[in-house]
């Protein structure tokens, strides 16, 4: 349902990110939030991230995710 968005980040205290995004919909609504994840190295190498987030327009929702790298 997004039509374009883009997401800005900066490493903060204990290689953590705090971030922002933004993203225009289908229904041409401009929505917004932030998030701040603390990154895990999997022992295959691969990256896991612990997401707290929530939205800043809109119903200012929040929640947590966890986000894990894939190989093919």
């Amino acid at each position: 349902e997004i039509v374009f968005g883009n997401l800005i980040a900066k490493v903060v205290e204990n290689n953590c990110l705090e971030m922002r995004y933004q993203h225009l919909n289908k229904p041409g609504e401009l929505m917004a939030g932030k998030c701040f994840s603390t990154p895990e190295i999997l022992e295959d190498g691969r990256i896991r991230l612990y997401e707290k987030w929530q939205w800043t327009s809109g119903d200012f929702s929040a929640g947590e995710s966890i986000v894990e790298e894939i190989r093919n």
